[in-house]
């Protein structure tokens, strides 16, 4: 096969309407177009494949054996173009494709966008997942837009990475790096108490004061805020020392877990006040970079279909109007 040469759309319709006539003339007759323009379309087919497909005769032309294997295929796409040129309008639905790392504030929002679209003939489909996934997701066209949370001194790092693979990122918002406590986990004079103000008493270091602590944290990747390891405190050591009894890519049960238990979470603060049921948050004090950046992923110099530029637009006015 010339792979220089490519087969287009009008040759396999010229291909097919000759197949099933056996002329070339009437073949012209059904797809309204002169007689040697379809030769000539038959013919740069022919050239692309490198295979005779009619035998011709005075009387019309019929398939060669190498051109009926080529019809086989040739009335598949013809009879798929016409299935879907016959779907009804009002059955079109837009769908919009989002992915994002856990995040009650997220799952929120998305809860208020469906809400106020409901009556809108739209579907979704919403992924909760990491950030490599993300990433993963939107360079495959899976998803149209992903939303993440980085830490401050990382972005530089995720920026690069995005680079390489033909995305970009929108900073929308930055918090803070958080200790969710469940209730039995709030204890009375041990490292890691909070002051009056209510945050981590300053100490000697916070990886001390936060040692012993029995953790449930989401699936985290090198761009992840609970990649809580990688959190640096001023005197420049890692908090660590931390115990992970439980990992989850389900905010539902992340929640509960802290509701109940003896379990905390390190993770990015939510941009919002918690919501009824949701353990609250307290800053770490002393970390040598306390700041996450929230913001979206979309492919590099593309514009975001409709449904996903309303949804960004959407976040960003809840973001203005909360903050």
């Amino acid at each position: 096969m010339n792979y220089r040469k490519q087969i287009d759309l009008r040759q396999i319709e010229c291909f097919v309407a000759c197949a099933q006539t056996g002329s070339v003339s009437k073949a012209s007759q059904m797809l309204h177009m002169s007689q040697p323009s379809v030769s000539k379309a038959i013919k740069a087919m022919e050239e692309t494949l490198e295979v005779r497909l009619f035998h011709r005769y005075a009387k019309g032309i019929l398939l060669t054996a190498e051109g009926k294997s080529v019809y086989q295929y040739a009335r598949n796409i013809t009879d798929n173009l016409r299935e879907m040129q016959t779907i009804p309008a009002e059955s079109k639905i837009d769908t919009l494709h989002l992915s994002c790392n856990p995040s009650s504030w997220f799952s929120d929002t998305f809860l208020e966008f469906y809400t106020a679209h409901q009556e809108e003939n739209l579907h979704y489909e919403v992924v909760s997942a990491g950030t490599r996934d993300i990433v993963r997701r939107l360079e495959e066209r899976i998803d149209d837009v992903g939303f993440v949370y980085v830490i401050k001194n990382q972005k530089p790092d995720f920026l690069q990475y995005l680079m390489r693979n033909y995305l970009e990122f929108t900073e929308l918002a930055q918090t803070s790096v958080m200790l969710f406590s469940g209730e039995s986990e709030k204890r009375g004079s041990e490292p890691g108490d909070r002051s009056e103000d209510g945050e981590l008493a300053q100490m000697d270091s916070v990886a001390d004061g936060l040692a012993g602590l029995r953790l449930v944290q989401r699936f985290p990747d090198e761009f992840s805020p609970d990649n809580y390891w990688d959190v640096i405190d001023s005197n420049g050591r890692s908090i660590e020392a931390a115990e992970t009894v439980v990992t989850t890519n389900s905010e539902y049960i992340m929640s509960r877990l802290l509701q109940a238990g003896n379990l905390s979470n390190i993770s990015a603060a939510y941009l919002t006040s918690p919501q009824n049921g949701v353990v609250a948050g307290t800053p770490i004090a002393g970390l040598k970079e306390d700041r996450i950046i929230f913001g979206y992923v979309k492919r590099r110099g593309e514009e975001l279909p409709v449904r996903a530029e309303e949804f960004v637009e959407y976040v960003k006015h809840k973001i203005e109007t909360e903050s």
